[in-house]
């Protein structure tokens, strides 16, 4: 218990680092010399662009309840597996705002994996477009679409891909996944590198609490 909890607050800290090296400059450049390394296999390999589908929030959570649920009840249920990933991506959306990372350039996908990316994921800017077509009059809502959630750190993607399908993997195919994931969503414009490894400890944060087990009631039969 006391080895797993060190873990977790080493994953936070590693975490909460990145977050604050995330706007430096010497990151910066680091992060334009990979796009500019990767930028060419998304151009190259369109397939790339599957990652945000693979990684969107339905699909992922759809994961995660199958998971916390026990295999939909054939084992017992740890709904604190979902919690944890709820919280993930709530800190994910708050971190996104306030250090407000810009975006690199994006690698347009083809038309049918655009139509397929938009049905899989639900970003924030699809939400405020639904709420101004329920009331174009809201002034707020632009307002709210224009200045909230447009950084780019940490990766929503790879902190899903990590976490959802790490729950059925073991440490090493984890990594594995991890950089697959990374290498696309940079390869495709929608992060940057930084972004990924953000991404990444999050999910290895999350991962590791889920390990870290309450103490329960001790039961003496008598």
């Amino acid at each position: 218990m006391q080895r797993n909890n060190i873990r977790q607050l080493l994953w936070l800290t590693l975490f909460i680092v990145s977050m604050l090296l995330a706007p430096t400059y010497v990151v910066h450049l680091f992060n334009e010399r990979a796009s500019h390394d990767l930028e060419w296999w998304g151009h190259r390999y369109p397939v790339l662009q599957l990652i945000w589908v693979v990684g969107g929030l339905p699909l992922t959570t759809l994961l995660v309840i199958y998971r916390a649920s026990g295999y939909f009840g054939r084992e017992p249920a740890r709904w604190r597996i979902l919690g944890i990933f709820i919280l993930g991506g709530i800190m994910e959306l708050v971190v996104k705002h306030f250090v407000a990372t810009p975006f690199p350039p994006n690698v347009p996908p083809p038309t049918g994996y655009r139509q397929l990316i938009i049905w899989t994921n639900i970003e924030p800017s699809t939400v405020f477009t639904w709420l101004r077509q329920l009331n174009p009059s809201t002034a707020g809502v632009h307002h709210l679409s224009s200045h909230l959630l447009r950084g780019s750190f940490p990766s929503g993607h790879v902190f899903r891909i990590t976490y959802a399908y790490g729950l059925f993997l073991s440490s090493k195919w984890r990594l594995v996944i991890a950089g697959v994931a990374a290498f696309c969503v940079v390869a495709t414009g929608g992060h940057w590198i930084w972004d990924a490894l953000g991404g990444f400890l999050l999910a290895s944060w999350g991962l590791e609490w889920r390990r870290t087990q309450p103490k329960g009631r001790v039961m003496v039969n008598g």
